[in-house]
């Protein structure tokens, strides 16, 4: 368990103060639709803003498809599609993804959760001519440790680290931690905080942007009632 905690402050000791510093709010609406006993669809938007003053950061759109290979191991892929504002233009981005994740026990409350991602991103170039692509596509790497503790029946916090790369580039980090209420009919809310550090155009600098995030959770099956 020390390890894992560890591993999630990482990041407060290893990264040094950014260039700027930037706040926000993001909404997301996930839906887990389970079409089989071992295959779930998941669907999501996410409107991200920024904060003082308020104005849109990005809106994204994932669906992935999941197969539970067992009671510990899960495997999906998806895609996204998501639009950011970048000089009074939305600019487009596309993505596929890969990822395998597990769900450990540690005890009766603890899970450690970590999760592998590997996406194929086409980013369009904003402003591009006839001498220059108007898609440039680059491949990131996603690694996420999380530990989930089940306070009760109603509640769970979670606590996680996700570090992202293009190649062997940094691009960004995610450190996380939120609480989750079921509110009965399938209905969850949770609420969190995200501390995110983002490489910046300059050389060697960083973006930090620190982020509440609000998710609205439904759980449906297309299974037949037993």
């Amino acid at each position: 368990m020390r390890y894992t905690l560890a591993f999630l402050l990482l990041p407060l000791l290893l990264f040094q103060p950014a260039l700027a510093q930037q706040q926000g709010y993001w909404l997301r609406l996930y839906v887990r639709t389970q079409l089989g006993p071992r295959c779930t669809l998941h669907s999501e938007v996410d409107e991200r803003r920024r904060a003082l003053p308020d104005q849109q950061w990005q809106l994204i759109t994932h669906q992935h498809l999941h197969y539970r290979v067992s009671p510990v191991w899960d495997g999906a892929a998806g895609a996204s599609y998501s639009w950011q504002p970048q000089g009074g233009v939305l600019v487009p981005e596309r993505r596929t993804f890969e990822e395998v994740s597990a769900s450990f026990p540690l005890s009766a409350r603890f899970r450690l959760q970590p999760r592998l991602r590997v996406e194929q991103r086409w980013q369009q170039r904003a402003g591009s001519t006839d001498e220059e692509p108007a898609w440039v596509f680059r491949a990131r790497y996603r690694s996420r440790l999380q530990l989930e503790c089940r306070l009760s029946e109603a509640w769970k916090l979670r606590a996680s680290n996700e570090l992202m790369l293009h190649g062997l580039a940094f691009d960004q980090n995610r450190l996380y931690a939120g609480a989750e209420r079921r509110l009965g009919a399938g209905f969850a809310l949770e609420l969190g905080y995200l501390h995110l550090w983002q490489k910046a155009t300059g050389a060697g600098s960083l973006l930090q942007r620190d982020v509440l995030r609000l998710t609205l959770f439904k759980d449906l099956s297309l299974l037949p009632a037993s």
